[in-house]
Formats: C-alpha cells, structure tokens, sequence
C-alpha cells in the first residue's frame, strides 16, 4: 500500500514541477516581448533645418525627414514655450498629414521679440545644444513694399515626373532668404514684394542686373540654381540633382555651382571622419550594361542604411552592414535604361545622419560600351554591337551625364527630452519672406518595440506550453495520491 501510495505521489509531483516550468518559460516571454530597447532612429530626425521668412510678426521653419512623419514647432517667449504651429499644409486642411519636406509658419507675434521653439518630428522633441531654438522677428516697417514680380518655376525628378514634396529657398546679396512650397504638380511661386534686407530693418529692392540664387529641394534629392533678374524671372525647369546657371545665358547651362552656400542649416560641429557614409559602386556616372547592378558602399558597422534608387519606380529600401562596414544592395526587378541616382542615409562616428547621392547610367541588355573609355565617362558607340541574345532593333542608349549632388543631410548625437507637446491650433496660410539662422540640433533617443519572431523567445514559449501541458495531465492521473 505504501509503495503504491509513492507511485501516484512521484508523478503527481513531478506534473506540479512541469507546471511551475511551464508557468516560469511563459512568464519569461512575455517580459521578453514587454521589454523596450533604446535606438536611435534617423527616419524622424530633422535634417537641413532652417529658419526663413522672418518679418514682425512671423517666421518660418523648414527641414526634412527620411520618413514622411508628422511634424510641428511648439514656441512662446520664453522658454516654457506654450503655443505650437502646424505645417502650413496642416494649417490649411486642418487636419496631421506625414511629410518628409516640412514647413511650418507661425503669425501674430510681437515685433522685435526674440521666441523660443522646439521641433516635435515624429514622437520625438528636437532642441538646439540641449536648449530651444531661438530666433528674433524684425522690427514694424512703415514704407510700402515695393512692386516686384515673383519667382515661378517648375521642379521635375530625373525621370521626368513631379517630385512627391519639394521646397525652394532664395536669396540674393543684402536680402533675407525666402522660401516656398512646391505645388503637387512641381511648380512654384515665390513672392518677392515683402523682401526685407537681411538685419530686416527695411524692404529690399532688387536690381535688375542682381544675381539671385535659388536652392530646389524634393525627394532626397537638391539643385543650386543661379540667375539674373534682368533676364526673366520665370526659371527653365529645374531638374533635381542637376545645377545650373541662368545669370549669363538665356538657356539652361548644367553645371556644379556653390549657392547652397547661401542658404545656412542647422549642421553638426563635428568634422568628417573616415567612418562617413560612402558608396563605393556605382562611382560618379558609372555606366552598366547590367540591368540589375550590384551597389556596394560603407558605413558604421551593423548599422542600418537607407537606400533610395530614382528609376521609372522609385525604390526604397533598408540594408545593414557587416561586422566591417561594408553593405551591398542588388535591385530585385531590372531598372529601366536610362540616367539614374542612388542616395544613402546613414550615420557616421559621430551619430550624424548624412545623405550621399551618385549619378550612375544603365544601357539595355545586350550593349556594347567602348572599353577605351574611362569607367564614370563612358559614352555608347556610335554604332553599338548587339550579341546573338540581344533583341533586334533596340533603340541605340544614349548618355546623359547628370551631375552628382550630395544633399546636407545632418544631424548630432542623440539627447531624449521629455517635454511636453502643447495642444496644436490650425491658422490660414499666407506667403511671407525671411531670413535664416544657423545653429546645432540636439536628437532625441526613439525606443522601439525588439524584433519578432527571435528563435530564443519561441523556443521558451513552446517548451513552457509542452511543459504545463504534461504537468498538467500528470497531475489530473495522479492527484489521488496526495
């Protein structure tokens, strides 16, 4: 009797046993899924943030995102803050939309006062060196503006389509910077009649023979475009990632100018390191008869890299490096032939978000490229070879050199700041000009949720169920034994 009491005992316990297993597995996994890894996260992070059309009783505030996120400012005079502005395209619909290009202008405000602001990108709150930006409205100016006509224009990607967002800057000598939003369909306005000079003390009359320059942001991808008033104020279509020069011709002229000079950003002190982004393939206006080319570059290593390819579809994707630094990307679908960019987001040594962009030419299958021309200046010959697989009467490529274009794209290390975010009030949209200031933003920590599907955490849950489910079918058999 007594060893048949111990029978039915032993298991029962052993059954108990599995269940508290079981009990224990689970519980480990869900503290494994609630458990929070901090992250910094460029898809939020300001980047080329600028402060335009400042006059007595407004200003402006521009900058882009990796991401289309939401994005506001929250100001006031001092520097609790306590109002906050939308993006002018918010204002306008009255409700939150995701951006990548972001502008938001803020009115009513007191003449010759200096405000405060944060940037709310995202769920993050972004500072200027740990404390609020800071910027100082003119003075009230009791002269009528002058008559001056406006900038217009037409923004287009390498493609020929319409970029998604774009936002053009202007400035001349001894003016303030101006900026506007692009229209969905890439064409711009940009009001001239309320210049002020840049101490923003008057208007400022434009000289018919002044060189004014003009920055074309949209799509990851920029244009410096200089020209003389006297000339025409309507600008030849801007490509992106192409500059030119209007001040001395009446034709669009292609080539590398420094206006984006002109037009100061919110940048990092740091220096560059060797750990900067790169791409190592395509190099400038590589050419392929590969539909599919295998893109190489480096960056810090095991970080993320964000890829963006500008063909007939663009195409965005993410890698991530090697223990080395090095990554590499090859297009599932073939590209187009045809001129090409390739831009890349990714930090470097000093936790700074930079873009770097690359020119690079793809040619149909089955082309001949003349071998004695230099990789990066390749032309196709004038009377193209076709190999036995290529398709009969394939139009002969062409190759149009784009110029490469790389965007500032910038952005320091990390500080979480917790502060509150006011609640948001729309106003109605007017144009205005400005000027811009320069300074360094401080970005914020981003917690994120780990990754599913870690083998580890399954294997624990499945054993911690097979556990509870045998323990408890032990000690049902058996429970009579104790």
């Amino acid at each position: 009797m007594k060893q048949s009491i111990w029978d039915k005992k032993i298991p029962t316990l052993l059954g108990l046993f599995l269940i508290i297993v079981g009990i224990g597995l689970t519980t480990f996994l869900v503290n494994q899924t609630a458990l929070f890894k901090t992250k910094a996260s460029p898809s939020d992070q300001p980047q080329n943030v600028r402060i335009t059309n400042i006059t007595d009783s407004a200003f402006t505030v521009s900058y882009t995102t990796a991401d289309a996120v939401i994005g506001s400012i929250n100001y006031g005079k001092s520097t609790t803050l306590g109002q906050s502005g939308l993006d002018d395209r918010d204002q306008q619909s009255g409700d939150f939309a995701a951006h990548t290009i972001h502008t938001a202008t803020v009115r009513g405000l007191t003449p010759q006062t200096k405000y405060y602001f944060k940037i709310t990108s995202g769920q993050n709150t972004y500072l200027n060196k740990d404390q609020p930006f800071t910027v100082l409205t003119g003075p009230a100016v009791t002269d009528s503006p002058p008559a001056q006509s406006p900038i217009t224009g037409k923004i287009v990607l390498p493609n020929g389509n319409a970029p998604q967002e774009a936002l053009v800057y202007v400035t001349t000598g001894g003016a303030e910077v101006v900026s506007a939003l692009a229209k969905p369909d890439g064409s711009f306005i940009v009001p001239l009649n309320s210049l002020r000079t840049s101490d923003l003390s008057s208007y400022y009359s434009i000289a018919n023979s002044a060189k004014v320059d003009v920055l074309a942001i949209g799509d990851l991808l920029s244009s410096n475009v200089s020209l003389s008033l006297n000339k025409s104020h309507s600008i030849p279509t801007i490509t992106l990632s192409q500059n030119y020069d209007f001040s001395q011709a009446t034709s669009p002229t292609p080539g590398t100018t420094t206006t984006s000079e002109a037009f100061p950003a919110f940048t990092s002190t740091s220096s560059a390191t060797g750990n900067d982004p790169q791409i190592l393939t395509p190099q400038d206006n590589q050419s392929f008869t590969d539909q599919q080319p295998n893109f190489t570059g480096k960056a810090l290593p095991n970080e993320s890299v964000q890829i963006v390819i500008h063909s007939d579809t663009t195409i965005q994707t993410k890698v991530v490096t090697d223990e080395n630094g090095n990554w590499t990307y090859r297009p599932s679908d073939q590209l187009s032939p045809g001129t090409h960019t390739i831009t890349i987001l990714a930090k470097d040594a000093s936790g700074v978000v930079k873009a770097v962009t690359q020119s690079f030419v793809v040619y149909a299958a089955g082309t001949q490229i003349n071998p004695a021309i230099p990789t990066g200046k390749v032309t196709p010959s004038p009377s193209p070879k076709l190999t036995p697989t290529s398709t009969p009467g394939a139009p002969t490529p062409t190759n149009t050199p784009t110029p490469t274009v790389t965007i500032i794209a910038s952005a320091p290390s990390a500080t979480p700041t917790n502060t509150p975010t006011p609640t948001v009030t729309s106003a109605p949209t007017n144009s205005i000009s400005g000027s811009t200031q320069s300074a360094t933003i401080t970005i914020p920590v981003q917690r994120s949720l780990p990754q599913t599907g870690n083998p580890s955490i399954i294997t624990a849950g499945i054993m911690g169920i097979i556990a509870m489910v045998i323990g408890g079918l032990l000690f049902l058999l058996t429970r009579g034994g104790i």
